[in-house]
């Protein structure tokens, strides 16, 4: 059975504060055009479980706020 959703881990920037977060994809979507339509992105990985990319997330927006970084 084919896969039908992946999960990515993301960073963007915005008025140079960083913030990070975790979001779905369907499979066979564009990812070029879909990554393309969000201004400030950094990164964008790939995660095996939505657990796994909300649990990345939450540590990097943990680091953004122990070094005054964080957007929010």
């Amino acid at each position: 059975m084919e896969k039908s959703t992946y999960y990515v881990f993301s960073c963007r920037t915005e008025d140079g504060k960083l913030y990070a977060y975790a979001d779905t994809v369907q499979n066979c979507e564009n990812l070029v055009s879909i990554f393309a339509r969000i201004p400030g992105l950094l990164t964008a990985n790939a995660c095996d479980t939505r657990r796994k990319a909300d649990e990345i997330a939450l540590c990097w927006n943990r680091s953004y706020r122990d070094n005054g970084t964080y957007a929010f």
